[in-house]
């Protein structure tokens, strides 16, 4: 629940798409925390966390995501600030503003501040597909779960089953956590869809993308 490449990719997708995308996205880093928890339980994470050569293979994977995300935000920023150059100064007449719509679906009319017409941003299936990538390419978080979680069994009660239980709850209060993030992301959108901010936004979510693979990269 700590800000990291999750959290970045949701306040991306929540200003350069909508709610609907976010939600997706979401979704999918969550069924990727409920994938690396079962194989955790499977045995997978001891594995990992025994063989030092897969991990760093899993390790390097899931950095090559990151850091491939991190060139693509770099150009989104890049294509903006072109842009913004390119563009002739709009005349006060021809200014509208379009209101966000409360259900975070995308509007029917102009693209938002920002967003030029070509910029569609992601499906909801490769919204889901980015966000199950984002958390399942980093091996840390099953052999996080198998770690943590077991500490916290009740006396009396199976590991088998208190585990599993264990990170349902864990998932479920991820999950909210996330989708409370997005809403408040989503009310203060139409102050932050202007060209200039979503050109920084873009270069921060290169910038820690490119961090958190450095980090990943080295085992850290």
């Amino acid at each position: 629940m700590t800000p990291g490449p999750d959290l970045v990719m949701i306040t991306n997708l929540v200003l350069n798409g909508s709610l609907r995308v976010a939600t997706a996205a979401a979704l999918g880093m969550i069924t990727a925390g409920a994938v690396q928890a079962g194989l955790g339980a499977a045995g997978l994470a001891a594995l990992l966390a025994a063989s030092p050569g897969l991990f760093a293979a899993f390790r390097w994977a899931g950095a090559v995501v990151l850091l491939g995300w991190a060139v693509l935000a770099l150009r989104r920023a890049t294509g903006r600030a072109d842009a913004e150059a390119a563009a002739p100064a709009p005349s006060p007449q021809a200014t509208v503003t379009v209101p966000a719509h409360p259900t975070g679906e995308p509007h029917a009319g102009p693209p938002p501040p920002g967003r030029g017409a070509g910029d569609a941003g992601p499906s909801v299936r490769q919204a889901f597909g980015q966000g199950l990538l984002c958390t399942g390419s980093n091996p840390k978080v099953g052999i996080f779960l198998m770690a943590f979680l077991p500490q916290f069994v009740p006396a009396g009660m199976a590991p088998e089953i208190g585990v599993p239980l264990l990170a349902a709850c864990y998932l479920a209060l991820g999950l909210l956590w996330l989708l409370t993030w997005m809403r408040l992301v989503h009310r203060l959108a139409p102050h932050l869809r202007s060209p200039r901010v979503l050109r920084i936004t873009d270069g921060l979510t290169a910038v820690v993308f490119g961090l958190f693979a450095v980090r990943l990269a080295l085992g850290g």
